[in-house]
């Protein structure tokens, strides 16, 4: 029974050191006074494109492409979208930290983020909903619910003055679907 537990943790501690273990981050220990909880997501960028920083991003599960055949179309790839409140908003790219075509990145899934908002810059005030546009990577506020769509978040501020580029808002992701009948 000794030999068995001794042999159990070794391969946990292989595992996390290697990666496999703990891979997204959901914070366990927070200090909430001085620092953001944010959630992150590991995930894959195979769209063709490169996706900048502060951009929003959705789900590409059409064109994920596993090696293993029982995975395809299950992987969690992300791309940009030219789709209004497009219903697979997935989350937004961390600042910083793009995610090149065929590399694996990390985008926050649920907490604050400094988000690009496209050519319409100010165009989002404190405690609009926004969603994904028609430009890639950018978000809006979302005015009128037409069809099924997805929220990205909450506007926190309309200018992030200290975060990224200044001129993009604080929002709060946590990506929310919404139907219309």
């Amino acid at each position: 029974m000794k030999k068995l537990f001794s042999i159990s943790l070794a391969l946990l501690f292989a595992l996390s050191v290697i990666g496999v273990a703990f891979a997204d981050g959901i914070p366990v220990a927070v200090e909430p006074k001085n620092y953001p909880t944010v959630w992150t997501q590991i995930v894959y960028n195979g769209s063709g494109s490169d996706i900048s920083t502060g951009y929003a991003v959705v789900w590409d599960f059409d064109t994920s492409d596993s090696s293993i055949t029982a995975y395809d179309d299950m992987c969690p790839w992300v791309k940009t979208t030219t789709t209004a409140s497009d219903p697979w908003t997935a989350g937004v790219t961390t600042v910083d930290k793009a995610i090149n075509n065929g590399d694996t990145g990390v985008i926050i899934i649920k907490g604050p983020a400094v988000v690009y908002d496209g050519p319409a810059d100010g165009t989002q005030t404190a405690d609009d909903l926004v969603g994904t546009t028609t430009t890639a990577g950018a978000v809006a506020e979302v005015t009128a619910v037409t069809n099924d769509g997805a929220f990205l978040g909450v506007c926190i501020k309309d200018s992030a003055s200290n975060q990224g580029n200044a001129a993009d808002p604080l929002i709060y992701v946590n990506p929310t679907l919404f139907f219309d009948d």
